[in-house]
């Protein structure tokens, strides 16, 4: 009798957990996912349902990417999602934009090509990006010197002629080219999207503002987005100082894979941080505005030393380098 009455609260456990789960599901797909204007997106063939839901996140077009993974797995559609190039309304929630990638209800006209760059890509990755898109020539924007297009630019002027490209300006936002651009249009629709987004950054920083890209592109891969502004006071503050950046992600720029601590120690070169005294040589990645933003008004405080926590990626901030050491500890799984 005790087993079956055991038995039957762990039913009716299971029940609740699953009825309260399912509700939060279908509250999550009947909201409004977005109210600022139209959005676009491409989803390209062979995307598999996590990139896709990363992308549509990063675009502002879904709020949650675990709930559109969850709904599409709910759904049994999450293995035939229609790659395609979509254009969404404000006020949509997540099950009509979910049926409409289901369906394939992409934009006609397909002389265009939408392209969504997210923030932090490097050049490479852009490249990488628009090949993915069909652009075979993509390529040739590594070989785009910034110096050719400084009269269209006067800003490119800012570039050192030893670091002669176009890093850290392609300007992260969803493109719309037509299917036949080659390089360098679609680098000149992109240099005009930075041109016109930081006017007022670019204002303030003046003849700074490589040093300002530089930072932010650093903040990009460094730290999470709501940390930006009190790292940046960190980080600027140790350059004043003279003490050395110490970040890992310009090594990783330079190597194009994960460090091992030895990198450390035998990577000489201008990206290395740790030994070089100073920015990087040139931008490690293409900011967006939030970083840029962080990198022009940085946030004072008393820290000197940050870490991002393992599990979660939140900033751990220190004062004193035997903090840094204990929170290493803590919160690092190395």
């Amino acid at each position: 009798m005790f087993k079956n009455l055991k038995f039957t609260k762990l039913i009716v456990l299971g029940l609740t957990v699953l009825t309260l789960f399912s509700f939060y599901i279908i509250s999550k797909t009947i909201s409004p996912q977005f109210l600022d204007g139209k959005k676009e997106i491409a989803i390209i063939k062979g995307e598999n349902l996590l990139e896709i839901a990363g992308n549509l996140e990063a675009a502002g077009i879904i709020k949650s990417k675990i709930s559109f993974i969850l709904s599409s797995i709910l759904r049994g559609t999450h293995s035939a999602l229609k790659a395609g190039q979509y254009v969404f309304d404000p006020g949509l929630n997540l099950r009509q934009i979910l049926s409409r990638i289901e369906k394939g209800e992409a934009l006609f006209g397909y002389n265009d090509v939408v392209v969504t760059i997210p923030e932090g890509l490097t050049l490479g990755g852009i490249i990488d990006r628009l090949e993915k898109s069909g652009f075979k020539d993509a390529s040739d924007i590594r070989g785009i010197k910034a110096s050719s297009l400084e009269d269209t630019f006067d800003w490119l002027k800012l570039v050192p002629p030893k670091n002669n490209t176009l890093e850290g300006f392609l300007f992260p936002d969803t493109y719309r080219f037509s299917k036949d651009a080659n390089a360098e249009e679609i680098a000149i629709k992109m240099l005009n999207r930075f041109d016109s987004k930081t006017k007022d950054i670019r204002k303030v920083s003046g003849e700074n503002f490589y040093d300002v890209l530089k930072m932010a592109s650093i903040l990009e891969e460094e730290v999470i987005p709501s940390d930006m502004f009190l790292a940046s006071g960190v980080l600027w503050k140790r350059l004043s100082i003279g003490m050395p950046l110490q970040v890992d992600a310009s090594l990783v720029y330079e190597l194009g894979r994960p460090i091992k601590r030895s990198d450390i120690d035998t990577l000489n070169s201008l990206y290395n941080t740790y030994k070089n005294k100073a920015l990087p040589p040139t931008p490690i990645s293409n900011p967006g505005l939030i970083s840029l933003a962080a990198a022009v008004y940085p946030e004072k405080s008393n820290y000197l030393y940050y870490l991002s926590r393992s599990s979660d990626k939140v900033t751990i901030f220190s004062t004193t380098f035997e903090e840094h050491s204990l929170a290493k500890a803590k919160y690092l799984n190395r």
